[in-house]
């Protein structure tokens, strides 16, 4: 039996990879739309999209906005927060993803202080976790990739406590379960 297309509304900030990322899904077979309008709760209606991704680049206020505002518009509609270099990833599975089994991993946050970051996790079933920190040294297009946890864990919560040092010049924690489920916090 064939999938259904999915409709789908990315929202970014750079329109040259909003661009990309809109062709890729289109060359899946998805209906897929982009904007990088400042008021897309007010441009498109969250009833119209299975899925709707919000950017790396889009600040945590409007992002917190957006959130609440589609899901008032349609309860069902995913609504997915994505990150440039791993949103292929992040979409692949958000569509794929058994809503029966839920996810792996919940309640990811990090705090910043002047001389230490601590990231927590609650995971609600074994699985194998990886923390990644993506930075942007200087003004590379590309980021630099600091691997800072991999290691089996089992459910419960768990934290993590570095250097600030290491996440100097961070830009994205990306924690990543079972290689495939994503969470990000984006850093100060």
């Amino acid at each position: 039996m064939a999938s259904r297309q999915k409709r789908i509304l990315v929202i970014g900030k750079r329109a040259d990879i909003l661009e990309r990322a809109v062709a890729a899904l289109n060359k899946q077979g998805h209906a897929a739309a982009g904007t990088v309008s400042e008021s897309p709760d007010t441009e498109f209606h969250a009833g119209d999209f299975d899925l709707i991704t919000l950017g790396g680049g889009v600040d945590a206020a409007t992002r917190e906005r957006l959130h609440a505002r589609f899901k008032e518009q349609n309860k069902d509609v995913m609504v997915l927060d994505v990150y440039a270099p791993i949103a292929a990833q992040q979409i692949a599975w958000a569509l794929r993803r058994s809503s029966v089994e839920g996810e792996l991993g919940s309640a990811f946050s990090v705090t910043e202080g002047d001389d230490a970051i601590v990231a927590r996790a609650t995971i609600e079933r074994a699985c194998t976790l990886r923390l990644d920190i993506y930075s942007y040294p200087g003004s590379v297009l590309e980021p630099e990739v600091a691997r800072l946890v991999d290691t089996p864990v089992t459910p419960g919560t768990h934290e993590f406590r570095f250097e600030s040092e290491r996440a100097r010049d961070g830009f994205m924690a990306v924690l990543t379960l079972n290689g495939e489920e994503h969470h990000l916090h984006r850093l100060r």
